[in-house]
């Protein structure tokens, strides 16, 4: 397992390629699954495949809710999730990271339907393409969806993907996602903010505690897939620089 991945840009599949040669870094690719998706597979799917380096698929997440009371919706976006998983069976990938999609002042009977549509279908998704599912927090203000949708899913290979960015900008601090959510957390994604939006900012260029975040993450005593989202390759670069600086996350 790759101590760390990044998410290459296949427009400079070169300079990303000798990044991850140099620091020993796998892939988790994302523009795979970012529309528009006609014609998205062409080189970039032979180049991830030829690497060697490819570990997980970040699945479509815009305007994705799989569990959305319109059955349009939610038939559009269970395509989506079925294309995604099928590229990663085809591409021989075991891990698929999807945002939880739940809407974010909802709650009572809303969040049960949701709950439980979503435990159904990705108990079905990981049954037919035999794959590892992680459910990552992305609008959610705490971490009451997520927790719901695991009571409702004993499947080990349904888990949960914290991204520390997010996290930030939500209302509960970190340490009670870890608390709360516990066992089911096994996928790490890495990027900063100022607390306010999805910044994408490259480590320490934001107000995220990486040395709490660095704690939290050795008191599980788990090995864990861990993905920089750190926009463009320098952002990647000084983000491996720094953990290198401060020895966090096994660097």
């Amino acid at each position: 397992m790759w101590k760390l991945q990044i998410q290459p840009q296949y427009a400079s599949h070169n300079s990303w390629e000798a990044l991850a040669v140099q620091e020993e870094l796998g892939y988790e690719a994302l523009e795979l699954s970012v529309p528009p998706y006609a014609g998205s597979l062409d080189g970039r799917r032979q180049w991830y495949q030829k690497s060697g380096r490819l570990n997980a698929i970040h699945g479509a997440f815009v305007d994705v809710n799989p569990g959305s009371s319109d059955p349009d919706v939610c038939a559009l976006s269970m395509r989506r999730c079925h294309e995604s998983c099928s590229l990663a069976k085809s591409l021989g990938v075991k891990h698929v990271i999807f945002h939880s999609s739940c809407e974010t002042f909802l709650r009572g009977a809303y969040l049960d339907l949701w709950a439980g549509r979503c435990a159904s279908f990705y108990e079905t998704l990981a049954d037919l393409y035999d794959i590892q599912i992680w459910l990552e927090n992305s609008q959610d203000i705490d971490a009451t969806p997520l927790d719901e949708l695991m009571k409702r899913i004993p499947d080990p290979r349904i888990g949960v993907c914290l991204d520390f960015g997010h996290i930030h900008y939500s209302r509960m601090p970190m340490e009670q996602w870890f608390e709360i959510l516990g066992e089911r957390v096994g996928y790490l994604h890495l990027s900063d903010n100022n607390g306010l939006y999805d910044e994408h900012l490259p480590l320490g260029d934001g107000t995220v505690n990486w040395e709490a975040a660095d704690a939290l993450w050795k008191n599980t005593g788990k090995k864990m897939l861990l993905t920089l989202e750190t926009g463009g390759i320098e952002g990647a670069a000084r983000s491996v620089a720094y953990l290198k600086e401060h020895g966090l996350f096994g660097f």
